[in-house]
């Protein structure tokens, strides 16, 4: 069974990569499918992964720094620790290892390398690109992709959605039945133009749902819980730290209120952000990949901001075209029209009707 076992690659520079990880690995496992997750950062050398936090922190302060960081994504081979990585290359080698599913390019190296251990034969690797066109993390390895399976949710020059990754087993709940209220963020670092448009939604009328993601933004909650709701990421918490069964969660989450305690909590089956998403009547966030999932599992519309990097654009572009989103400034033309966001409603439970499963895809040859 052990040769069976799924083995999911992730890192956590990125929420839209672990969160899709982790939840493929609770489905697999819900259809009797061993699968198993590892975080890049656990290769890293103690300096690269202990520098992190203020990384995170930057980008999270200053989008024009986020934006120079994403231009000088490099290889990982750099970071990683010759140890650390030898060792998990025998630890694989040992268990017998043979079905990968890297979501994020910085394992190729480490992929590379384990298929030369075992002759290059016998090995079953899969890259699963969760945005419309190439991110950073693949594109640094060039050719290097295509020795490789490669499983593309939004296929290339298609304008399609071919498969994508369930969120949740619920259905969506009727635009008519939502709150009134929109649910803004800046992704899992909280990277972007979302703080900047507060005041002006706020003077619109707009009711917000509000992530923030440093205790300083808690600040921002009123005593009398007022015209927002707000909420705050653990800053604590790090996906590559193992719970007490020694498994991943999903970042612990608490509804802000200045009037009281707040306690965070989680779910077992997805992030607790996705029951806000079903809720509200659109997303205003940049169009990461996972914010792309979050939609269409929950046909609410995407109002996208600026993108961070040119994946994201071609994620905008995708959605756009198929009528699943609209930008936040043609829809602030339109005075931040609600009806719009009806038909875009309708067109996403189509679009989640039709789209293939990613689960059937992987499970395909076992």
């Amino acid at each position: 069974m052990q040769s069976q076992t799924v083995t999911l690659l992730s890192a956590g520079n990125s929420l839209g990569v672990y969160i899709p990880a982790k939840l493929l690995q609770l489905q697999l496992r819900k259809e009797g499918i061993q699968a198993d997750i590892y975080m890049l950062e656990h290769l890293y050398d103690d300096e690269t992964r202990e520098n992190i936090p203020r990384y995170r922190k930057a980008f999270h302060d200053s989008f024009k720094v986020a934006k120079t960081g994403y231009k000088l994504a490099r290889d990982s081979r750099s970071n990683l620790d010759e140890g650390k990585t030898a060792a998990l290359l025998e630890q694989w080698r040992q268990e017998g290892r043979r079905k990968f599913l890297a979501l994020t390019g910085f394992w190729i190296p480490v992929l590379e390398r384990y298929q030369n251990m075992l002759g290059g034969t016998g090995v079953d690797i899969r890259l699963i690109r969760l945005d419309a066109s190439d991110t950073p993390s693949f594109s640094v390895y060039g050719d290097a992709c295509s020795q490789f399976a490669n499983i593309w949710l939004y296929p290339h020059g298609e304008e399609r959605i071919a498969q994508t990754i369930t969120v949740s087993a619920k259905e969506p709940v009727s635009f008519e039945k939502r709150e009134r209220r929109y649910l803004i963020h800046g992704g899992g670092w909280g990277i972007g133009t979302y703080k900047d448009k507060i005041a002006e939604l706020e003077s619109a009328g707009a009711a917000l749902h509000i992530v923030t993601y440093y205790r300083e933004g808690t600040q921002l909650a009123p005593h009398d819980r007022g015209q927002h709701r707000y909420y705050l990421l653990d800053p604590d918490w790090s996906p590559w730290h193992r719970n007490a069964d020694g498994e991943f969660d999903f970042p612990p989450f608490a509804e802000i209120d200045a009037s009281q305690p707040y306690e965070f909590g989680d779910s077992p089956d997805y992030p607790r952000v996705f029951e806000l998403i079903r809720q509200s009547t659109g997303i205003i966030s940049k169009p990461g990949g996972a914010t792309l999932l979050d939609s269409l599992a929950a046909a609410t519309p995407l109002i996208f901001l600026e993108p961070f990097g040119e994946h994201e654009r071609s994620n905008a572009r995708l959605w756009e075209s198929l009528g699943l989103g609209i930008c936040y400034e043609a829809w602030q033309a339109q005075h931040y029209s609600t009806d719009v966001l009806v038909q875009l409603h309708q067109n996403l439970l189509r679009a989640r009707d039709e789209a293939g499963n990613l689960l059937h895809e992987i499970k395909k040859g076992r």
